[in-house]
């Protein structure tokens, strides 16, 4: 039986881990650290004075021994070897045992057999991309080299040993570039994985924001009415065959947990052609008026629409689109707040970054051109083309910072222009 599965993956000394542990105990699941089956081969290793450069020799001694992982962390053949494998040389020499790809084979098959119920938050490098490529939720964690060899140092110092911080500084830049380089699942963060760059955050809060979209993920991706599923195919339908439509980057949506689409506005036709092709249930912000008509607002209910004011009141009218992402919806919204009419993409407005920084709901970029020559599309002169582009962290702690507040809205809308386009180049500056 499956389970829900939470992949995080990212570099030596991000905090994966304490990360890792703190959301599988909020959520009742279980935690593995998948590096340390790597630290308990190279362990076993050179107990048995078995080289770690030779691949042929430790599948030997691996086809002799059974690890296990579990609650109570890594086992050898039955014996908690966790005190023996915590310390910066079985570190360095893990490093050293997973450049090998039939080691990494092997100690894949252990970790995708213990993705079943009740779930499993599972941490390495490569959990996002090889191990459960089809993850719940993935996060790729990150910290500056600094912020990362600071903490190893202190865990180190609180163990009583001696480190060197510009030794540790040496070694985690030299780990970065192997573990990138391998030819082995390098690591590298999966398209859909929301990144968590923890270089300023606590433990708490890093914590607390991956279990708040792991909690968001468990929930599911939310209902669709019959009425918007059969929109939504009458409008993929539509582009497939009347359209000159040409999608990219639906790979970079993640499946599960709370998201906003933020999209460029160039014609009416937008808020259609870009939310059909969200593999998702979406939701969609609307103009209170259009609402006054019954059965048009019905229908507009009936397609996930949520009113929305605009002027001084469009704040408060944005809890409705925070109900949704903290049911662990999707949201569809267009940073500039109203349509462009030339095509050039207008400054963004208020509302996207204090969206993402009150529902703490990472953002997915995306760009639409050509929608605004739909008849020349029709006629296969002008390409539609609709680019999504990789999750973006929300700014965590910005709600009330107007200063940070806009800085990640244009963060946002550079986001959106550096995604590649049909015909016209578009600026917002």
């Amino acid at each position: 039986m499956k389970g829900f599965v939470v992949a995080i993956d990212g570099p030596a000394g991000a905090g994966k881990t304490a990360t890792a542990r703190g959301v599988a105990d909020r959520l009742g699941l279980i935690h593995v650290d998948s590096g340390a089956m790597y630290r308990a081969v190279a362990w076993l290793a050179r107990k048995h004075g078995v080289p770690l450069d030779s691949e042929e020799a430790l599948l030997r001694l691996l086809a002799e021994t059974k690890i296990e992982a579990g609650r109570e962390g890594i086992l050898v053949d039955g014996v908690s070897v966790e005190a023996e494998i915590r310390t910066a040389e079985a570190g360095e020499a893990a490093s050293r045992v997973a450049v090998h790809p039939g080691v990494r084979s092997r100690l894949v098959r252990i970790q995708r057999s213990l993705g079943g119920a009740p779930g499993v938050v599972m941490e390495g490098r490569d959990i996002g991309t090889v191990v459960f490529p089809k993850a719940d939720l993935k996060i790729f964690l990150t910290a500056s080299v600094e912020a990362r060899a600071r903490r190893r140092f202190e865990e180190l110092r609180a163990r009583d040993e001696r480190p060197e911080l510009a030794a540790i500084e040496a070694a985690i830049r030299e780990r970065d570039r192997r573990d990138s380089d391998r030819a082995a699942s390098p690591l590298l963060p999966a398209p859909d994985a929301i990144p968590l760059d923890t270089t300023r955050l606590t433990l708490e809060e890093q914590i607390d924001l991956a279990t708040h979209w792991a909690a968001g993920a468990r929930r599911g991706p939310g209902g669709m009415t019959p009425f918007h599923a059969a929109s939504r195919q009458v409008v993929v339908n539509f582009a497939r065959l009347g359209l000159k439509y040409r999608v990219v980057g639906r790979e970079h949506i993640p499946p599960k947990g709370p998201l906003i689409i933020a999209c460029n506005h160039i014609s009416f036709w937008d808020p259609p052609l870009v939310g059909a092709w969200v593999p998702r249930t979406l939701h969609y912000l609307a103009k209170q008026e259009l609402f006054e008509n019954r059965v048009f607002g019905a229908m507009l209910r009936a397609y996930n629409c949520i009113p929305i004011q605009r002027g001084p009141q469009a704040r408060s009218a944005l809890r409705g689109a925070e109900g949704v992402l903290d049911r662990g919806g999707a949201v569809l919204i267009f940073p500039e707040g109203t349509r462009s009419k030339s095509g050039s993409l207008l400054p963004p407005r208020a509302g996207i970054s204090h969206l993402a920084a009150s529902a703490r709901a990472p953002v997915v970029p995306a760009r639409i051109s050509g929608s605004n020559q739909i008849r020349r599309s029709m006629l296969r002169q002008v390409e539609i083309r609709l680019t999504f582009g990789s999750p973006m962290m929300p700014p965590v702690g910005a709600a009330g910072s107007r200063e940070d507040g806009d800085a990640f809205a244009r963060k946002i809308m550079d986001a959106i222009v550096a995604l590649p386009a049909g015909t016209e180049e578009i600026r917002w500056k």
